[in-house]
């Protein structure tokens, strides 16, 4: 959407709220809302649902992964459904409150083709293949944080391609903010330095 074109959809709205037409208990509205307002300053939003459907699977594991920004490693979790938990702490399966304090990522049913060992569809979670797995978290580098992040670390996320579900530092990250369940808003990209993926990769392995 352009940028003129979402400053005429948040004008409406924000019509609509005054007039009582639509209540701020409206979530939808609410979050047409938070989305528009990001767009009008020449904010990019990205659906991580679309975008995990899109990208798909390698060797049976998601090609980009998401989990909160002050995290160091991210950490997946499957269910045969095709839904998945991304995160910050190895938590298997816990509640939603804990879910909502920790900013875990869940993407809905049917978005992954899980397979099992022998390449068929799982029937059991303990039958899926790398049914726990995780990787190296990003680093952001100082200017992004002095430009770009005005709370704390926690309430960000980070979207990469995984190079591999193992110890492996990231290239090319994309720092998030939440608007909606699915839809974030876009801040910065960048790619590491090799002495940025050196140093993440001591800290971790070392």
């Amino acid at each position: 959407m352009a940028q003129e074109e979402a400053k005429k959809q948040l004008k409406d709205l924000k019509q609509l709220f005054k007039t009582n037409r639509l209540t701020k208990d409206n979530k939808i509205y609410m979050d047409l809302k938070r989305v528009y307002g990001h767009m009008t300053h020449g904010g990019k939003v990205i659906d991580i649902y679309k975008a995990f459907k899109d990208t798909g699977l390698k060797n049976g594991n998601p090609k980009i992964a998401i989990c909160p920004a002050n995290a160091k490693k991210c950490y997946l979790t499957k269910d045969t459904n095709g839904s998945a938990v991304f995160s910050g702490k190895l938590e298997r399966w816990p509640t939603m409150v804990a879910r909502k304090y920790l900013k875990e990522i869940q993407v809905p049913a049917e978005t992954f083709n899980w397979i099992n060992k022998q390449g068929g569809k799982p029937r059991y979670r303990s039958d899926i293949l790398d049914q726990y797995v995780n990787t190296i978290a990003p680093l952001i580098p100082p200017h992004i944080l002095i430009e770009k992040v005005k709370y704390n670390l926690k309430n960000y996320h980070i979207l990469w391609e995984v190079e591999a579900w193992k110890p492996e530092p990231p290239r090319d990250p994309i720092l998030l903010k939440q608007i909606t369940p699915n839809l974030f808003g876009i801040l910065a990209t960048w790619d590491l330095t090799e002495i940025e993926r050196a140093i993440i990769k001591a800290h971790i392995t070392g």
